[in-house]
């Protein structure tokens, strides 16, 4: 009797594991993506909400490199760690991954930065409220956006936004 319930418990087992190489990679950067945006753009949240009373520029700086740190170390075993787009493309370009794949962790990507930022204005959603009166903001003392995305200076001109963005 026992035996059978062990074939069981392992035929589950089986069945649970993901077999697929592509979708164990794509699974680690969603994971790895999400945990980036928690944790680094959270530490970005704890500054701003606080006032700077609980966090700044250093603890922004060194908590979003962290971030980064456990991102890679979570995902990088089984996808490489890219947890950036701008990572999987140049990993193609130079040739180090299929080409096929570029959608796929892409997609993973961007499905991991939006669960993420879901995740951190849940955590958040009652600071927040309570930091901008309700309204949420863009510009302005109480903007909160930045916390989110980042935002080009109000003086920048669309072709200097370009040509900052095309040499990072």
């Amino acid at each position: 009797m026992q035996p059978e319930k062990e074939q069981k418990g392992k035929g589950f087992k089986r069945r649970l594991v993901l077999k697929s190489s592509l979708g164990k990679e794509i699974l680690a950067e969603v994971l790895g993506t999400f945990i980036m945006i928690v944790l680094g753009c959270g530490c970005l949240a704890q500054a701003v909400l606080s006032r700077g009373h609980f966090g700044g520029i250093v603890t922004i700086n060194v908590g979003f490199a962290m971030a980064v740190v456990m991102a890679i170390y979570v995902a990088g075993g089984v996808s490489g760690g890219h947890i950036n787009p701008a990572v999987t493309f140049a990993m193609c370009l130079y040739g180090r991954m299929k080409w096929f794949k570029l959608p796929f962790y892409v997609g993973a990507q961007f499905l991991g930065a939006f669960l993420g930022a879901a995740a951190l204005f849940g955590i958040y959603y009652d600071g927040l409220m309570h930091f901008t009166g309700g309204k949420l903001l863009i510009e302005g003392e109480n903007a909160t956006a930045h916390i989110f995305a980042t935002y080009p200076a109000p003086y920048l001109s669309l072709t200097n936004a370009f040509a900052d963005q095309s040499w990072k």
